[in-house]
């Protein structure tokens, strides 16, 4: 029985710490030596590629490219505002998981996984609810002083169906519509956190 253990000992100790098909790549000197001769040698994969990527090249310049129009300093104020808006929406998204979290460290651990559920099930209704009504309620031009009416469902791309004419270039309506659904949500949620 001692004599098998030290065999099996001396075998471990004489095996090669690194997988033999990979052994050429084990040291620096050995992969570059493996690279070169590898490069030295064209195969006729690399044949066939050059004459390929040459043609592709060459197809690639003679391609028009379109002409962009001049950028103006206001689309560009509205795209950076955009930018801006989208980060804002996704931290009021985040601070919504943040009272789904509150309010599962206040509850016993049995219900945890019931809390966060509700949470994600009321978000996605009240996102879906002032999608189908709310911001045209809340921004629609057709109605009167207290409600708005008209571009229901998120409908239009006007800013002027939803009373918000002068709206900044490059800054699209459905960024304002993030922005907006995603505090309507978390009121939604802080509300249904009372009832946790």
């Amino acid at each position: 029985m001692m004599s098998q253990l030290k065999l099996k000992r001396s075998r471990q100790r004489d095996r090669h710490p690194v997988n033999p098909t990979f052994a050429a790549w084990s040291t620096p000197e050995k992969a570059f030596t493996k690279i070169s001769r590898t490069l030295s040698k064209p195969s006729n994969r690399w044949l066939i590629a050059l004459p390929l990527a040459v043609v592709i090249v060459g197809l690639f310049s003679l391609s028009a490219s379109a002409q962009e129009d001049a950028l103006t300093p206001d689309y560009v104020q509205g795209v950076l505002n955009a930018i801006w808006i989208t980060i804002a929406a996704i931290l009021v998204i985040f601070m919504n998981a943040g009272f789904g979290m509150l309010e599962t460290g206040f509850c016993r651990q049995k219900n945890a996984v019931n809390i966060l559920s509700k949470n994600l099930i009321v978000f996605a209704l009240a996102t879906i609810a002032y999608w189908a009504l709310g911001f045209s309620f809340m921004f629609g031009a057709n109605g009167n002083g207290f409600i708005g009416a008209g571009g229901f469902f998120l409908s239009s791309t006007d800013a002027a169906t939803y009373g918000l004419d002068p709206f900044p270039a490059g800054l699209p309506i459905s960024v304002s519509f993030l922005f907006q659904v995603a505090f309507a949500a978390t009121a939604a949620t802080i509300v249904s956190g009372a009832v946790a």
